[in-house]
């Protein structure tokens, strides 16, 4: 009987270990899923923070998210708080706190990347016949950051439409702009172009106070039990610009 015993707790301990992993595989649809970013614009000197939160798969209306001693409001899907000034969050850590009473309180730490600007743009003439000259920028680091991605749009959709947004890979401060920048209806489009770069923290993803989208392709940082999710910062620049003409 002792010989059968040990091999009997050794398949029950397998059987609750096993059933324990599953409880605890990060899903959307099990427990609470955020999303969202704090994003300091610095060229229209204002900060957004947006969260979308859903509770089993399901949007949640009624949470408490706050963010130092501000509550963000629910507006058509998402959790915002504005700020008219950028240097309304300056550089430095956060935490974001969710409380859906009586069920879950927790928070997401984060970092804002410190302000930091396009020193650099060739051809500084920012003059382009025919988008056929090399773009490249150069900036200065943002301290704080884990990367940067950088946003190409023509002036007159600024905040209104997608235009070409990309990481940079390369791990410096400088980027060359392809020349599909600009040309996203698929022939040359002319006209004044503005410039971004984008200084990120964590999994940041975000549709608000940004000049273009921000690149997905972030894998999710937040796997805890019942709460997972993707959350982060982003600093933009000021502009920088330059005009595609046709050739001569």
């Amino acid at each position: 009987m002792k010989n059968l015993i040990v091999p009997c707790l050794v398949v029950l301990y397998l059987f609750v270990a096993w059933g324990c992993d599953q409880r605890i595989t990060p899903s959307e649809r099990n427990g609470h899923f955020l999303q969202g970013a704090s994003v300091k614009n610095l060229d229209n000197d204002s900060v957004v923070v947006e969260a979308k939160v859903k509770r089993n798969d399901t949007v949640l209306t009624t949470a408490l998210i706050r963010i130092k001693n501000d509550t963000l409001k629910y507006v058509d899907s998402s959790y915002l708080k504005s700020y008219p000034a950028a240097d309304s969050i300056p550089q430095g850590s956060y935490h974001l706190r969710l409380t859906d009473p009586g069920i879950r309180d927790d928070s997401v730490s984060f970092y804002q990347p410190a302000d930091f600007s396009i020193y650099s743009i060739v051809p500084d003439t920012r003059l382009n016949p025919g988008g056929s000259r090399q773009v490249k920028i150069s900036w200065l680091t943002s301290a704080g950051s884990n990367g940067y991605a950088f946003g190409v749009i023509r002036r007159d959709l600024i905040y209104h439409a997608t235009g070409f947004k990309q990481f940079v890979t390369t791990g410096t401060t400088s980027v060359t702009i392809p020349p599909d920048a600009f040309r996203l209806s698929g022939n040359l489009d002319t006209g004044w172009y503005y410039i971004y770069v984008y200084a990120y923290y964590g999994a940041p993803i975000a549709s608000h106070n940004l000049p273009t989208s921000f690149p997905t392709g972030i894998d999710p940082n937040i796997a805890r039990f019942n709460f997972t999710g993707s959350w982060g910062a982003i600093t933009v620049t000021q502009r920088d610009s330059m005009y595609i003409t046709t050739l001569p």
